[in-house]
């Protein structure tokens, strides 16, 4: 197994949480929304975070936490649709993004139970 940092999925998950954090610091009505703000931060980093925990785990845990990941994935997609509804926020590609990512890490689970 290779160094967590050469994983694709790993390091696009690092590189959406900056994009995320950037929508919530540029909008004063976004960021007031602290529930809403202080949740899409947290399931960014979630999906970063469980990737790193799972990576150097036993297969079963790897496969786990990898599911938390693409779990946490579609949670910020969920609530990129959310600001968009609500503050017209233009977020549709990194929706997109998370939806996408979403299927990579749970292909890469698929690679664990093999």
């Amino acid at each position: 197994m290779g160094k967590l940092d050469d994983l694709v999925i790993h390091k696009k998950s690092l590189s959406l949480i900056e994009q995320i954090y950037l929508i919530v610091n540029q909008n004063i009505s976004l960021r007031k929304d602290f529930s809403l703000s202080d949740r899409i931060k947290r399931s960014s980093v979630s999906v970063a975070t469980n990737i790193a925990e799972g990576y150097y785990r036993n297969q079963k845990q790897s496969h786990n936490y990898l599911r938390i990941a693409a779990g946490s994935a579609n949670e910020t997609a969920t609530l990129l649709e959310i600001i968009y509804r609500v503050y017209k926020l233009n977020c549709q590609k990194l929706k997109e993004d998370y939806l996408y990512l979403a299927k990579q890490i749970s292909a890469f689970a698929k690679s664990f139970t093999s």
